[in-house]
């Protein structure tokens, strides 16, 4: 594993307590096992022009703007409407996170389809706080994907792999288990990764640099936790 705390120009920051993670931490505590849930975003009950609903919105890494708006499509998996993480002029550095609310996630599958071309975009899970995550980030052009765990601000490099663009969307998948972490592109597998800190947390989609992303069927399905 590759240890820094600028990886893809990551700065560690200083720290930042935000309400949602402690309402986190406090979910956690209360709720004691996990039980097994799902829940499916597809985007085509929310407003055009709108934020996604059921989402937080924050800013990882290094500061930038980031904007996130329901948009139509021409074709996306799921019709009429993806969400988009439209601002464009971001530092490389900066990764743009939409976490879902009242969802807590360790264990299990996570999936969206990600469209060709645009940022480096992918999936955020076990969210704690702005400076304890997994992140799973893919170059929607040259399909190379990262795998990063950031613990106490300090990321770490746990995977890499490289996959293919097929088609105009294509899925993105991980499947977690305790330290195990499993990902692909399509119908091929990507990269595989460890994580020494499996911890529960937040879940969401995330669109790190310069360009647009655009996201759908974004799907979640936690495995039960005794």
């Amino acid at each position: 594993m590759q240890s820094n705390e600028r990886n893809f120009g990551f700065r560690s920051g200083r720290p930042r307590a935000g309400l949602a993670a402690l309402l986190v931490a406090a979910l956690f505590a209360w709720a004691g096992p996990l039980s097994a849930e799902k829940v499916r975003n597809h985007f085509d009950s929310d407003s055009i022009m709108r934020p996604p609903g059921f989402f937080d919105f924050n800013v990882l890494g290094e500061a930038g703007p980031a904007k996130w708006l329901i948009l139509s499509d021409m074709n996306p998996p799921s019709a009429p409407a993806c969400a988009v993480q439209v601002e464009s002029k971001r530092p490389d550095g900066s990764v743009a996170a939409a976490v879902r609310r009242t969802y807590v996630f360790r264990d299990g599958t996570s999936s969206v389809f990600l469209k060709r071309g645009g940022s480096r975009s992918g999936l955020v899970l076990r969210y704690v706080d702005d400076k304890n995550y997994l992140l799973l980030l893919v170059d929607g052009a040259g399909g190379e994907a990262v795998l990063t765990s950031v613990r106490d601000g300090k990321s770490t490099v746990l995977g890499r792999g490289k996959g293919t663009f097929t088609d105009p969307w294509q899925k993105l998948g991980v499947e977690a288990s305790g330290p195990s972490v499993k990902a692909s592109l399509g119908d091929s597998p990507l990269l595989e990764g460890t994580d020494p800190h499996p911890v529960a947390g937040r879940a969401g989609m995330a669109a790190a640099g310069p360009g647009e992303a655009r996201f759908d069927e974004l799907v979640f399905e936690s495995a039960e936790i005794k």
